[in-house]
């Protein structure tokens, strides 16, 4: 399996950081998140604004 934030490929082991190859991983996607690094770019259309 690769990490969907550095790439590397990993064995599927440990399942407590999946689908990151680490805590580490897993804590600099969610930074990007909160920082606005990573964002949902396609507005919302009149359907999606309902749900």
């Amino acid at each position: 399996m690769k990490c969907l934030h550095c790439k590397k490929s990993f064995s599927v082991n440990d399942k407590k950081y999946l689908p990151f190859c680490s805590s580490r991983c897993k804590s600099l996607d969610l930074s990007d998140w909160l920082s606005e690094v990573n964002k949902i770019s396609d507005p919302l259309t009149p359907e999606q604004e309902k749900f």
